[in-house]
């Protein structure tokens, strides 16, 4: 979905059905950040039959998974190097590739928010011990400000919420930070960075789910 106006499109989710942009997003929603989930949807997380429902949330954060390397891959693609800062079309290409990251990333947005949710709905729900750390592994998939660089934000990296931030978020503060011209981390390393991360953390989430069948 773009940032133009456009209708916000359709996303199919396995655990709550189809999902219509943002504006059925459980919680509150500020800059593409997920803040908090909505009561309603904890209660339905814990009403679900916890096996079932941990194998239809293991399928949507695969899902999510797969939607962040995939737009990570792109965005770095289109990455300039830290040297070509000052050079003639460089703040051009990093507009571009902010540009496209904050279209890639609002696509999944919805499951994301779900998923996130029904996490945290499950780490507290009456669950076994394997069932539990699993969930648990699963809100530790998405960042909580490991990615991010410390201190306020500047410049143009204002309109960035610091203390509830996604992958997409602490990339594009970077990237904001280049167009002001104060590069703290060359980009391209921090994109490899950042699918390094969720490598590592998807690599733990499996674990966790495969330990579902072993307990």
């Amino acid at each position: 979905m773009s940032t133009d106006g456009a209708e916000p499109p359709e996303t199919a989710n396995s655990i709550t059905g189809e999902v219509s942009g943002i504006s059925v997003q459980a919680g509150v929603v500020h800059g593409g950040v997920h803040l908090h989930a909505n009561r309603a949807l904890a209660e339905l997380g814990q009403a679900f039959d916890s096996q079932s429902a941990l194998l239809r949330l293991m399928a949507d954060l695969e899902a999510v998974h797969r939607d962040y390397l995939l737009m990570f891959n792109a965005v770095l693609d289109q990455t300039p190097d830290a040297w070509a800062q000052g050079e003639a079309g460089f703040a051009e290409q990093v507009g571009k590739v902010a540009k496209s990251l904050r279209r890639l990333r609002v696509d999944f947005e919805p499951v994301r928010v779900r998923v996130h949710a029904l996490a945290a709905a499950f780490s507290e729900a009456p669950l076994s011990a394997p069932e539990r750390a699993f969930a648990v592994a699963v809100l530790k998939y998405f960042p909580t400000g490991e990615i991010a660089r410390t201190g306020p934000p500047q410049g143009a990296a204002a309109a960035i919420t610091v203390s509830t931030r996604t992958s997409g978020t602490a990339v594009l503060d970077h990237l904001y930070r280049a167009l002001d011209g104060e590069l703290g981390q060359e980009l391209g390393v921090l994109i490899k960075d950042t699918i390094a991360f969720h490598q590592q953390r998807w690599a733990v989430v499996c674990a966790a789910f495969a330990a579902l069948h072993v307990a």
